[in-house]
């Protein structure tokens, strides 16, 4: 099974099932869906016209402490299975996010 974190030519994939209308925003538990882990990211953003995809990029910049413009929901747009693309070098600061969530590359 794969991880929910995997190296690309253009950085780094992070792969996430979003739970929209939440009552809070931050990460959960990591689930198996169709051979690969995910990380549950739960945002209190509704699913409609990419608020819930804007609220992704926005915790995951503050948390990865990374622009906004390096991250992009590569696959999913429309899906709560998301991939997102993590661009340039966070490998300090991706290193810290691991250790925080016990996640490995």
């Amino acid at each position: 099974m794969e991880g929910v974190l995997r190296k690309a030519d253009k950085g780094i994939l992070l792969f996430l099932q979003v739970q929209p209308k939440s009552s809070k925003t931050g990460f959960g538990d990591i689930v198996e869906h169709e051979d690969r882990q995910w990380l549950q990211l739960k945002v209190s953003a509704p699913p409609v016209d990419g608020a819930a995809n804007k609220a992704v990029l926005k915790f995951l910049s503050k948390e990865l402490k990374v622009a906004k413009s390096n991250l992009e929901v590569f696959k999913g747009e429309k899906s709560r299975y998301k991939t997102v693309l993590i661009r340039g070098e966070v490998s300090g600061k991706l290193q810290i996010f691991l250790s925080k969530y016990d996640l490995q590359l």
